[in-house]
């Protein structure tokens, strides 16, 4: 099975000069069927970690539509651990789509408040679950932190060998933990990374110095800046919101390319940001990859008019 597919770039229309660019699509969402994208691989050095540890319960965190917390439990159901997830938010009698699925298979619910979800391991609600089941491995929010990276390192060195050579990688972010990973690969070439969240500025450097470690500090942080490009502009209104261009480019690019679908989170963004440098001739870059991280199941979260995207 290919996990490559070639971009329809027709949207460009007459900005486009035959063979100006190669643009094609890792596609990571093809991967893994429990845990597609970059969820498998943020997950599987945690579960190694936590099975070292002897856990009695494997505990995280995530909105009531988050993809970490669907893959999360699709990963757990068949694992010998206690399956918890922290749920940002009340819950209602009414559950997610999402939090339907976690409970089908085995897990359980533990709601918190936005203040004290803000808080992490150190809030009220991590120090019931504590209390509650004798040995808990916290996995952070979206499978973050040097394992969820290292597990991306590895994906880098997978996706590389499986597509080869291109001048420029893209990839979205949310917590920086992919990015990380894929920037600390030494045969990565120059890495766009397009935040999905507002004010994320910071998270440049976050990356940077993850990237860092993950190299157990033999490249120099300077060298790695040099190939990270950070975008933090292309959120088009904030974390799972659209504006009305990002929708129509939606509808144009499904038109187009029928068979690759794009997530409402984070892909739909990081694509319409490419492909509009390139129709603004703005992208410099010959042959580019980008990099499917997953989460179409989140479209469950959106109105069905939105998502121009035909489902399984």
């Amino acid at each position: 099975m290919s996990y490559l597919c070639p971009i329809d770039l027709s949207l460009l229309g007459s900005h486009l000069a035959d063979g100006d660019y190669r643009f094609d699509v890792y596609r990571g969402d093809l991967e893994h069927a429990q845990a597609p994208g970059n969820k498998w691989h943020k997950l599987q050095h945690h579960l190694s970690a936590a099975a070292q540890q002897n856990a009695d319960a494997i505990a995280t965190f995530g909105g009531p539509f988050s993809n970490h917390l669907h893959a999360f439990a699709k990963t757990l159901k068949n694992r010998p651990f206690e399956a918890v997830a922290v749920v940002r938010g009340e819950l209602h009698p009414q559950l997610t789509p999402t939090l339907q699925d976690m409970v089908d298979d085995g897990v359980n619910l533990w709601p918190s408040s936005r203040s004290d979800y803000r808080l992490g391991t150190s809030s009220d609600v991590a120090d019931a679950i504590n209390l509650y089941y004798r040995n808990v491995y916290w996995i952070p929010e979206g499978g973050g932190g040097i394992l969820g990276a290292r597990g991306c390192l590895d994906w880098a060195e997978k996706i590389r060998r499986l597509a080869g050579d291109y001048d420029a990688w893209v990839v979205s972010a949310g917590t920086g933990t992919t990015a990380a990973g894929l920037l600390s690969y030494d045969k990565t070439p120059d890495l766009h990374v397009f935040s999905a969240l507002k004010g994320a500025q910071a998270q440049r450097q976050h990356i940077i110095e993850q990237a860092h470690l993950l190299t157990n500090k033999r490249v120099s942080q300077k060298y790695l800046a040099e190939k990270l490009f950070f975008h933090a502009n292309c959120h088009e209104g904030g974390y799972a919101k659209h504006s009305q261009t990002l929708v129509r480019f939606m509808h144009e690019f499904a038109k187009d390319n029928p068979s690759c679908f794009l997530d409402p989170v984070y892909t739909c963004k990081s694509m319409f940001a490419v492909i509009s440098a390139m129709k603004a001739g703005t992208w410099p870059y010959r042959r580019t990859l980008f990099i499917h991280t997953g989460g179409l199941q989140g479209w469950r979260g959106f109105s069905s008019d939105r998502n121009p995207f035909v489902l399984s």
